[in-house]
């Protein structure tokens, strides 16, 4: 719960420097496609798990392993989301037939709470039983480094799956960008 404002403070840390980014970019032509865009936020999400892995790999002689960690997924989490909320909602707006803009702004916000969802289930399907109210925290660093390994494989893949085939969605959005 004490990490919970992180996010918070990723998000107004770093929505201005990627709104520059994406300017600054643009300027240049060099601004990735929304497609490309999306496919670097869900890899982001990926390496944020990676960074819980990778963390796991050091605990200290407790079985607990540093809060930073935490913070390097949660910044590149929130990365993610930058290249993914923002960039979707723009995406939504410019791409929906006018008289459905409402509706199609509704459905988006309905798939992120879904996604809530699903993360809490698998919250739920990861958790580790306690013994007498104590945690096995060997059994526990076991567990979710099994867990956020599969999600960094699944971040990284269905990044790149979005990036190969980025070309074929670019062309059905029509040029809107």
């Amino acid at each position: 719960a004490q990490f919970g404002a992180a996010n918070s403070f990723f998000i107004f840390s770093l929505a201005p420097l990627f709104a520059l980014l994406w300017i600054r970019l643009g300027r240049r032509g060099w601004e990735p496609s929304t497609p490309v865009k999306f496919s670097l936020g869900i890899a982001q999400a990926g390496l944020g798990f990676g960074a819980l892995v990778y963390g796991a790999q050091f605990p200290d002689q407790a079985g607990v392993v540093s809060a930073w960690w935490l913070i390097l997924a949660y910044l590149l989490h929130t990365t993610g989301e930058l290249c993914l909320s923002p960039v979707g909602l723009s995406a939504v707006t410019k791409l929906a037939v006018p008289s459905v803009v409402g509706v199609m702004m509704g459905t988006w916000f309905l798939a992120s709470a879904y996604s809530s969802y699903v993360a809490a289930q698998i919250a739920t399907i990861a958790a580790r039983p306690t013994n007498e109210g104590s945690l096995d925290l060997t059994d526990a660093l076991s567990g979710y480094t099994e867990l956020f390994s599969q999600l960094l494989t699944i971040g990284l893949a269905g990044g790149a799956v979005l990036l190969v085939i980025s070309p074929v969605l670019k062309r059905m959005m029509h040029g809107v960008r």
